[in-house]
């Protein structure tokens, strides 16, 4: 059974909308990437029922394996591909030039001074490209999603630091979990739906930034919910981004 929190689209809203005007509010370059998050995020679904496993696609298109999409930790053993990430399926890469043809097929009706600006903002992000891919446990109940971002550094620097303020925002106080080996990525454990309901789901999300990299991972599953496993789980991208191979 497929189960939507309420509450996790309205926390999810909260956070593409403040990192959209913080971003827009500094100099409008990281107006695409909070787009993109944007996007991504309304249609999030989140699955509870134990036993019952995501399906995605039964033949996902062939993904490049090399470049950005080498830098996607492999399905380990203990996991099988999870469900789609929205359009783009549940492994995929798209190059830089299309990434930002996307952005401005997606946002139609505007004036030439403004679609200046877009296109100005876009050249700066220096955007080479994005990659993700989902991750099923063996049980079915939990989900694990990693996309990564290729780009400007600076502007990554700055995307990073306001997803970490927004997700001390949204974090209710818990207890932070920290990844070893990596001080400043940053992570955050919500959970999700009525306190009054049966089903309700912890998610963590978590950011690092590594070179011209940007990760943006999700873990999340029906409580009881190993956040000590998601976070093995987030380091161990976090390493094979920087020496591929050694965690695989």
């Amino acid at each position: 059974m497929e189960a939507v929190a309420p509450r996790s689209r309205r926390t999810r809203a909260y956070v593409a909308a403040g990192t959209a005007v913080v971003l827009l509010a500094a100099g409008g370059v990281g107006a695409a990437w909070a787009l993109d998050a944007a996007d991504r995020t309304a249609a999030t679904r989140y699955w509870s029922a134990e036993g019952v496993s995501p399906r995605g696609p039964e033949m996902p298109a062939a993904v490049p394996q090399d470049g950005l999409a080498a830098r996607l930790l492999p399905v380990p053993g203990s996991h099988r591909p999870g469900p789609d990430l929205g359009k783009d399926g549940n492994d995929f890469f798209v190059s830089g030039d299309n990434t930002v043809q996307g952005f401005k097929d997606a946002r139609k009706g505007l004036s030439d001074s403004q679609r200046k600006k877009r296109d100005e903002a876009l050249a700066e992000l220096k955007l080479k490209g994005r990659a993700g891919r989902s991750y099923t446990e063996g049980t079915g109940r939990s989900v694990v999603e990693i996309r990564l971002m290729q780009a400007d550094p600076k502007f990554l620097g700055k995307t990073s630091e306001v997803f970490k303020k927004l997700m001390d925002a949204v974090s209710e106080g818990r207890e932070t979990p920290k990844v070893d080996g990596y001080p400043d990525a940053k992570c955050a454990v919500v959970t999700l739906g009525d306190e009054e309901r049966k089903g309700r789901i912890d998610s963590m999300e978590c950011v690092a930034l590594q070179g011209d990299v940007l990760v943006s991972f999700r873990a999340y599953g029906p409580q009881p919910f190993s956040s000590g496993d998601a976070v093995k789980f987030f380091q161990q991208q976090l390493n094979h981004l920087k020496s591929p191979g050694e965690s695989a």
